[in-house]
This record gives structure tokens, sequence and C-alpha cells, in this order.
């Protein structure tokens, strides 16, 4: 498998930090080729928007992109268990294909039964690349020996990213961590991928153990990226982007080919046309992507259990001070079930933000 990238610039001060003074671009595209050439995938940019299980769902990723700036995003993760996934599964999960921005399934799964064939199918409905979650920490997934349990077991890890590329001539990727109790098998993790024929990793710096509130590790990017690059692999960052900043911070640091973005792009979706030097969004903006992903998550006559996908983008969403907006009123819509009580809410933001005064954009997006 190989990569395209276009040359970057090194950092410019000795210690690895980024140059605070330099003028803030976008990451240079990224090709990942699979075994058919002619399936190649282009991301027009560097910056990837992370597979949030229970987040990113075709409604909310779709609104992402339409923001532009995004280079590429993938599904929610899919699971092959007991059977074969059919096309409806992956065709409801992915929706149109989309001609600006490569959108990928991901796929998890514990071993290769009904792997090939799950693959077969979500290539079908026209899935340009595949992406293998080795990554979740979730303990009903590790349990099954899915998701973050193969980290421990590399060459099982190995066996499915083979399976996988042997039934498609798309890319495939594996989304891994850097281990479980510690990085011991990182080296062998990312030498299976390589051997297994993967067209690229991503590597979120941190052990399957750490909680989010622990910072990430970027030394195991840097660590991985150098290995990697040794096979023509690319290596995409992700974990401890924070802020806008952070994404040529990360490129800095570690010399890693593209980022992923997750928490911070739900917080502030804006984030990538923030590190590609555009303005932060203004509360307008916000206002209206609130109301845009209310309007399809929950339409007239919708499924009313939607609702709690809204609260969890209520509890998250940051964008233009919107933070500030909900604030007020957050435990009280917490205990709400009405969709009607959040569409009269959301009626009535614009005249909460004036009387918060509530007029800069909130760049910050910590998390």
């Amino acid at each position: 498998m190989t990569a395209v990238t276009l040359p970057r610039e090194k950092p410019s001060s000795g210690n690895g930090e980024a140059d605070r003074t330099a003028p803030v671009r976008a990451p240079p595209p990224l090709t990942l080729c699979g075994t058919d050439p002619s399936r190649a995938v282009t991301f027009p940019t560097g910056m990837l928007l992370a597979p949030m299980e229970g987040i990113t769902d075709r409604c909310y990723r779709d609104l992402a992109l339409d923001l532009g700036h995004v280079g590429g995003a993938c599904s929610e993760f899919q699971r092959v268990s007991s059977s074969v996934l059919p096309t409806k599964v992956f065709r409801r999960e992915l929706g149109p294909v989309r001609d600006d921005v490569p959108v990928g399934v991901q796929i998890m799964a514990s071993g290769t039964e009904y792997l090939g064939r799950s693959v077969e199918n979500a290539v079908a409905i026209g899935a340009p690349w595949i992406d293998l979650n080795f990554g979740c920490p979730v303990k009903r997934v590790v349990n099954k020996c899915a998701g973050s349990a193969l980290l421990d077991h590399p060459d099982a890890l190995h066996a499915i990213v083979a399976e996988t590329v042997a039934a498609t001539g798309v890319p495939v990727t594996a989304k891994i961590r850097a281990g479980v109790q510690g990085d011991a098998l990182l080296d062998d993790v990312l030498d299976a991928c390589a051997d297994a024929g993967a067209a690229g990793v991503i590597l979120h710096a941190r052990l399957r153990r750490h909680s989010y509130a622990e910072p990430a590790q970027w030394e195991w990017i840097s660590r991985a990226t150098k290995r990697l690059r040794e096979r023509g692999v690319p290596l995409i960052g992700n974990g401890g982007i924070d802020t806008a900043s952070d994404v040529q911070r990360m490129l800095d640091t570690t010399d890693c080919d593209s980022v992923m973005i997750g928490r911070a792009a739900f917080k502030n979706p804006w984030i990538f046309r923030e590190a590609a030097g555009g303005a932060p969004p203004s509360f307008d903006e916000a206002y209206a992507f609130a109301q845009r992903y209310f309007d399809e998550l929950l339409p007239p006559g919708g499924n009313p259990r939607a609702v709690a996908r809204f609260k969890q983008f209520l509890l998250n969403y940051a964008a233009a001070g919107f933070d500030r907006v909900i604030a007020p009123d957050r435990d009280r819509l917490l205990r709400e079930h009405d969709p009607a009580i959040f569409r009269a809410w959301l009626a009535n933001t614009r005249a909460t933000a004036v009387s918060l005064d509530v007029r800069e954009p909130n760049a910050h997006t910590e998390g």
C-alpha cells in the first residue's frame, strides 16, 4: 500500500513545538491506496472527522461536512458478529454517497467470520474506504474481544486486517490506541497492520485504560509515524486536539501525515475552518447549525427517542458561546422528553444570547 502526501514545512523552533507566529493553514491532502490503485481515495485536506458512537450519526456528520474544510469521515462502527451485515445496514448508515468528501464505513469485528462478505456489502453500496475499529474501550465491547481488546492480540488483529484487505480493493485503515494497560505491544500492533496491508493507521494517543480527562501522549504518534513511514504507511494522529491551533501543533510536533478530530469537533464543528485559517463561527451560524440539527433529527412526527441525542448535543455544543446560552436551562432541558419543549427553547435562544451579551465567537473547545 502506498500513500501520497504533499510536502509540509518543518517546525521552525528547535524543541518540536509549532511556531506560534506561523500562519494557520490547512494540512495538505492525503491519498490512500488499497490493492486496486484505481480506487485510491484522496482526502482534500488532512483533517478528518472522527467516528464517535452515539454522536457522529449520519445527520450530524452531514451537517458538519457541509460546513467545509473536512477532508474525510466515516460512519459510526458497524459490528460484525453472528451474521453477514446486509447492504441495507450500510446504506442506512452511510446515506447517499458524497462527491465532495470521502465518507467511509467503520467496521468492528472480533474475528474473520462473516467479515469478508460484510466488507463486500459495504463497498457495494458506495463506501470508498473501510476503517477497522481496534480502539473502542467500552467494557461491553472489550468483553467480547472486540475493539481495543485486540490490541493485546496482534496476530488476531493482523488476521482481521488481512481478511478485510483481501475482500476489497478500496483502502483499509485501522484505528487503534497505543495499548491496553501499557504501550509494550504498540510496535507489534503497528507491524501487524502494515504486514496485513493496511493503507493507513489512525492512532488515538491514549491507552484503553485512559479516560478522556487524561492528556493524550503525542510521543506515541511520533513513534508510530516514524515506524510506519519506513513501510510507506501513513499515520493519522488523533487525541488531544482541543483547539484549532492544536492541529498544526500536532503536525509539527509529531510529523504525522494527517489528523483526526473527535470531541472538539462535536463542541465546535467549525474547528476545521478555523484550523484552515478561517474565522470562528458567529452566533448566528452556531444557532443555525443547532436548529438544522434539531429539524433533521426530530422532524414533525419523527421518533421522540431522538430527543436523547439532541440532549447529548446540548451538553457538549460550545460554538460561539452557545454553551453560555444553554447553561441557564441545562438542568431543566435534561429532564424534558417532549420535542416541542426543545423546539420552543431553540426559538428563544437569540433573545437569550442578547440578554447574556453573547456576541463574540468562543473559539476555545477544550474537553
